[in-house]
């Protein structure tokens, strides 16, 4: 249990949450001290203002009547003791006047000013003296000639009391805000954590070979829930690339089998004691051909593991795209004419894009080999080449032969999967595999739909076959 709240005060959430709240804090208690400091300057202030206009008035009396007038003007501003004013005339000799008893030791600042505490007589006369308190007067002491002192004071405890309040109440919200931020990280932190521990539960479960759980989602859109659908997004294209392993484990095993079967009944009827001479060469030349259809097999997974791995990406230039589709289109014509197909080629010059020319006619071949061996004779195979409405370059190839079901069409994409009307045929079925690998590499996109239909007497629904990429960007210069 002390583990596991160690690790909470260690998660990043928290941390975050409680340095969020420092700050807020911090801001708030900055923001609030200036609030105070303006509060108290302004009180300070106005007491040096009003003290300063006494000042005045009294220089005025000291001008016009002498001590006198300041004596008389202090006892009437006095008398009945409900002034906030203070006054103290020190005569040379020592003696007092005012409402001051004595004046301590303070040291005035530069203009005179100083600040101290004096005990307030009580209001019900100066025999109370357990009612006394004490109070804060800011003033100014005034040198007079002929050896007078005087000072002059405004009592700012009220002031004083209500600033030192104000105080206390910043420090008492800054404190608060701290708090409340970390009760807010605290529940904020254990919520994540909380969402992050299922996150990190499927990730253990998955690590230990169960391929099944998936991590929940709360639908918010937030960065958990984000994680959450990439991780889910990841499990499934590993749950689907393991069960495709597994696929084409038994599919290399199975299609490996029948001509490793046949090559060894040739190579034991080669070496039999009584066969002559032509006809072990005859069972060599098969195994030879059936070598070569066995390494043809492992050179197309080769070819597919590059290009899944991206090894092809370096040799991607600026092309024209006719000069591919002229090069097949010449290189089919005679091979449909001998196989009793009828073939057309529609091709749009002027075009450019970025593309391995090596690959792009290697897929092209694949979907074109297609085409001739499953139509059947007195059908048609065109081959096209055009700018699309949406300014992609498009590859097509269709034909009238039987097709390809709809619910097989992404089947037949991946790797050695053949259906069963294509069992009769020699192939391995890595062919639109490699397609669908160097439409990736190109970023294009490689699509199977229905054909023309029955034309001149065809036998299908026909398939039409396209190879769609971006178009190059305009050369600089």
């Amino acid at each position: 249990m002390a583990q596991r709240r160690a690790a909470f005060l260690r998660t990043t959430a928290f941390r975050q949450t409680l340095l969020s709240a420092a700050l807020f804090a911090l801001s708030s208690f900055v923001i609030l001290g200036f609030v105070y400091a303006a509060s108290a300057g302004m009180v300070l202030r106005r007491a040096d203002a009003v003290v300063g206009d006494e000042v005045e008035a009294l220089d005025d009396r000291f001008q016009a009547g002498g001590i006198d007038a300041v004596r008389l003007y202090i006892l009437q501003r006095t008398v009945g003791g409900s002034t906030d004013y203070l006054y103290l005339l020190i005569h040379p000799s020592g003696r007092t006047l005012g409402n001051l008893t004595f004046l301590p030791a303070v040291q005035p600042d530069e203009d005179g000013r100083v600040q101290f505490t004096y005990r307030r007589p009580p209001a019900g006369g100066p025999d109370e003296d357990s009612e006394k308190e004490d109070r804060i007067v800011r003033g100014q002491i005034v040198e007079l000639p002929s050896g007078y002192r005087l000072f002059i004071g405004l009592d700012v405890d009220d002031e004083t009391r209500l600033i030192s309040r104000m105080l206390n109440t910043i420090l008492a919200a800054s404190a608060l805000a701290l708090a409340l931020g970390v009760a807010a990280g605290i529940f904020v932190s254990r919520r994540f954590v909380r969402r992050l521990d299922k996150i990190n539960n499927v990730a253990r479960r998955v690590r230990a070979g169960d391929l099944q759980p998936r991590a929940p989602r709360n639908y918010t859109g937030d960065e958990l829930d984000e994680l959450s659908e990439n991780f889910n997004n990841m499990l499934d294209r590993v749950e689907a690339l393991m069960h495709r392993m597994r696929h084409t484990g038994d599919s290399i095993a199975h299609d490996l089998r029948t001509p490793l079967t046949r090559m060894r009944n040739r190579l034991d009827e080669a070496l039999r004691e009584d066969g002559d001479l032509d006809a072990r060469e005859q069972a060599l030349e098969r195994a030879i051909a059936d070598t070569d259809e066995l390494l043809g097999i492992f050179n197309a997974i080769l070819s597919l593991s590059r290009l899944e791995a991206g090894e092809s990406r370096a040799s991607i230039v600026r092309l024209d795209p006719a000069d591919i589709a002229a090069d097949l289109a010449e290189l089919y014509e005679p091979v449909c004419e001998d196989d009793g197909l009828s073939f057309n080629s529609e091709i749009q010059p002027g075009l450019a894009m970025l593309g391995d020319r090596g690959l792009l006619s290697q897929a092209l071949a694949n979907i074109l080999d297609n085409a001739v061996k499953y139509t059947p004779a007195g059908g048609a195979v065109t081959l096209r080449l055009r700018q699309t409405g949406e300014g992609m370059i498009e590859f097509s190839v269709t034909d009238t032969g039987p097709g390809i079901p709809d619910v097989d069409r992404d089947r037949v994409v991946q790797r050695f999967v053949r259906l069963d009307n294509s069992r009769s045929k020699p192939g391995s079925g890595l062919g639109l595999s490699l397609v669908q690998a160097i439409a990736d590499v190109h970023n294009g996109k490689f699509e199977l739909c229905e054909g023309p239909g029955v034309v001149d007497g065809g036998h299908g629904p026909g398939l039409r076959a396209s190879l769609c990429f971006p178009k190059a960007p305009p050369e600089k210069g």
